[in-house]
């Protein structure tokens, strides 16, 4: 397949309908992955010309396709395959990929048809009208990070020769550290803990992101954790204290906010003076830190960019 094509993917309830290039359904037309309706809030002011704008707002995001079967052999099964996948009930994830460039959008059937045939035997045509209450493309990774991490400086197994290892003393005894190369030697680092609390993120989406930061309590307990975004002054701070093996997850995606600690709604617990910040486009400098016991933390943070259109 050459870049210069379209080719989407439609995921629904374990179900997938390909279409474009290689594929049984060949695209004839399709219009919304560019860009999606903006709504522009304005006041009139009595002693001034024009309008102020007082907010924008880019409106849910509305795909229309049309495909058409290549082949009429199987009209019947596809068919029935067409009226089971479009099943208004449960969302779908559309992929799309246009010109090597792929996102991908979550999306509701808002309405579907076959196009009107002459006859049983010309080949099937589809026209789908999907919404996306989300507008925004998504990049397809998921971008993330340990801020805390634990760099490894040695492999197991560590072979020591059983016959070296008396000698191997008396060498450290005599201070002869060349020999033990290879045999047991007296504090190895077998690894280092990374105590830098600050990380640098890159959006390079169109708008402002959400992130989800998973903080775990890896070697201990945890009092009030809380990671900071410098380039805004904004943080998420949690009072609570953490024990060791618990994990505390929050995501601060203005369509699904959660705090949840070892999978149960805290939200309650947020700080009050804390605020769901979002990545700004571009460079973001996050820290992390807690009251108590921060060296204890693993954190991880997960992130998409997001894009007006593919």
């Amino acid at each position: 397949m050459t870049h210069n094509t379209l080719k989407i993917v439609l995921e629904c309830n374990g179900m997938q309908l390909a279409m474009g290039p290689g594929e049984a359904l060949d695209i004839t037309a399709v219009t919304g992955l560019e860009s999606s309706e903006l709504e522009i809030s304005t006041s009139q002011n009595a002693l001034v010309d024009g309008e102020t704008v007082d907010g924008k707002k880019i409106k849910a995001r509305p795909i229309h396709i049309e495909a058409r079967f290549r082949s009429n052999a199987e009209n019947a099964a596809n068919r029935a395959r067409i009226i089971k996948f479009f099943n208004p009930k449960y969302t779908g994830k559309a992929l799309i990929t246009m010109m090597g460039v792929s996102r991908n959008i979550e999306y509701e059937i808002e309405g579907w048809t076959f196009q009107k045939q002459v006859n049983m035997d010309e080949n099937l045509k589809i026209l789908v009208d999907l919404i996306c209450p989300d507008p925004y493309m998504l990049n397809v990774d998921n971008f993330g990070r340990n801020m805390a991490n634990v760099t490894p400086l040695f492999a197991f197994p560590w072979r020591v020769s059983g016959s070296n290892q008396v000698a191997a003393y008396d060498a450290l005894d005599a201070g002869n550290e060349h020999f033990l190369r290879g045999c047991a030697l007296k504090g190895h680092t077998m690894s280092h803990k990374t105590f830098r609390n600050d990380v640098l993120l890159y959006n390079d989406g169109d708008v402002e992101t959400g992130v989800q930061i998973r903080f775990k309590a890896a070697r201990g307990p945890v009092t009030n954790p809380k990671v900071t975004n410098t380039m805004t002054g904004e943080y998420m701070r949690v009072l609570l204290t953490m024990n060791e093996g618990d994990e505390l997850v929050i995501d601060t995606d203005p369509h699904h906010q959660i705090i949840e600690l070892n999978g149960v709604n805290t939200y309650h617990k947020i700080d009050r003076l804390s605020s769901p910040f979002l990545l700004v486009v571009g460079d973001n400098y996050l820290v992390y830190d807690a009251d108590e016991n921060y060296t204890n933390m693993d954190v991880y943070l997960y992130y998409r960019p997001k894009y007006l259109g593919v």
